[in-house]
């Protein structure tokens, strides 16, 4: 009986320490998965700090040229083209000679209204002295009154064919005149639309020869909404507006414009109303119907926040922004965007100096959240992100090393700068 005790008391001891021993474990395990559940830190953001600045207000409208007077060469009377004095394409002045249609036919047809005249001259003459002879015939019964009334009216028929020839005489004399064609305005001439030889004006169609449009000045027409239209007219009564031309090519033409015309209706189905500007082209560098921008300039806006584009975001509400208000916590604010200036956003109504609008790590917040701010342009540890401009350590090192048959960075060779970079 002794015996057996003695075997069974080491087996138990054993059993106890195994039960321990895994009870410690345990219990390690539990400590461990307590301290893997810790909060993580707020997310960093990068912010930009709102800038104010005087801002030009400008309004950019798509808009095309026209000439100010474009005249259709044609031709009045009937006969074969003889002359084409111009060059296709060249400029003219006014009073120089364009076209010559052949004149033999209507100096025969002057030459024949004057014989005309002439003969009528002399039956009025004849008449009227007739009716001279014949009054104091009929006066004393020597004639009947009879003969002396056709004699009279022989006079007033002559006198009538003479005012008829005068009147066909001046007719032909136009007609010859309209022979020779003259450039009625000083402007540069198009292409011939009839050559030489070929019979233009027949059937009395005045047919068209050639066109001359005027080059300086030129109009300018576009189409600004209205309620832009509300701003153009209140700041034209305090000044009067310069209206650039931007190029197709971005560059500016030199001569800025002045708007000349207002149309007073507006476009119902675009809510548009048509203006004018009219500017100088002393080199004749624009032509009639280029596409250009017109560009207003109404007035500088001071103290105006500005901040990058990325930072704006939109929804139901409309444009927004975020914030790092009080305590670093994520503020939504509602804003009025304006235009672009200087690669940023004009923000109307909104914001205010000094506040830190966030424009990375957007897609990590939310309204509320507590967040880590950063200035654009610096890494999580305070430094300045390198740029093209700042080439690494490691570029540095095999520069040194003669290692110079590396590709540059991607970023350079797209033209990529960080925000920091662009905006200083």
């Amino acid at each position: 009986m002794a015996v057996s005790l003695r075997i069974r008391k080491p087996t138990t001891v054993i059993f106890l320490a195994a039960f321990a021993f895994l009870a410690g474990f345990a219990l390690s395990g539990c400590k461990k998965e307590k301290k893997q559940a810790y909060t993580p830190p707020p997310p960093t953001v990068s912010v930009e700090e709102v800038v104010l600045q005087t801002v030009p207000v400008h309004l950019k409208y798509v808009a095309t040229t026209d000439s100010i007077k474009t005249v259709d060469i044609r031709a009045r009377v009937e006969g074969f083209l003889e002359e084409r004095r111009f060059v296709e394409g060249a400029d003219v002045n006014k009073g120089d000679i364009i076209f010559v249609i052949e004149k033999a036919p209507y100096e025969a047809q002057l030459e024949m209204s004057l014989a005309q005249l002439a003969k009528d001259k002399a039956a009025l003459s004849f008449a009227n002295d007739q009716v001279k002879r014949y009054k104091p015939l009929a006066e004393q019964d020597f004639v009947t009154q009879e003969s002396l009334d056709d004699y009279v009216t022989q006079a007033r028929e002559a006198a009538a064919a003479v005012k008829s020839d005068l009147a066909q005489i001046k007719q032909n004399r136009l007609n010859l005149g309209y022979c020779t064609m003259y450039s009625p305005l000083n402007g540069r001439i198009g292409r011939t639309l009839v050559n030489v030889g070929n019979l233009v004006g027949a059937g009395g169609q005045d047919t068209k020869l050639a066109t001359i449009v005027q080059l300086d000045p030129l109009y300018v027409y576009f189409s600004p909404s209205e309620k832009d239209l509300r701003l153009i007219m209140k700041y034209r009564q305090e000044t009067d507006m310069p209206v650039d031309i931007i190029l197709s090519d971005g560059t500016k033409h030199p001569y800025p414009g002045k708007v000349d015309f207002i149309d007073n209706t507006a476009d119902p189905k675009a809510n548009t109303i048509n203006m004018r500007v009219v500017i100088s082209n002393p080199q004749k560098t624009l032509l009639p119907g280029i596409y250009v921008q017109a560009d207003l300039f109404l007035c500088d806006v001071p103290d105006t926040p500005l901040i990058s584009e990325k930072a704006i975001g939109e929804d139901q509400t409309g444009s927004y922004v975020y914030l790092v208000g009080k305590g670093s916590k994520v503020e939504k604010r509602i804003v009025e965007v304006g235009f672009v200036y200087k690669h940023q956003k004009i923000i109307w109504k909104g914001l205010k100096a000094g506040e830190k609008v966030i424009v990375g790590g957007l897609q990590m917040i939310r309204p509320g959240m507590a967040v880590q701010p950063k200035a654009a342009g610096e890494d999580p540890s305070g430094n300045h992100k390198e740029t093209p401009s700042s080439p690494s350590a490691k570029e540095t090192a095999s520069k040194n090393s003669g290692e110079s048959g590396k590709k540059p960075r991607p970023e350079a060779e797209k033209g990529k700068t960080e925000p920091s970079q662009a905006k200083r």
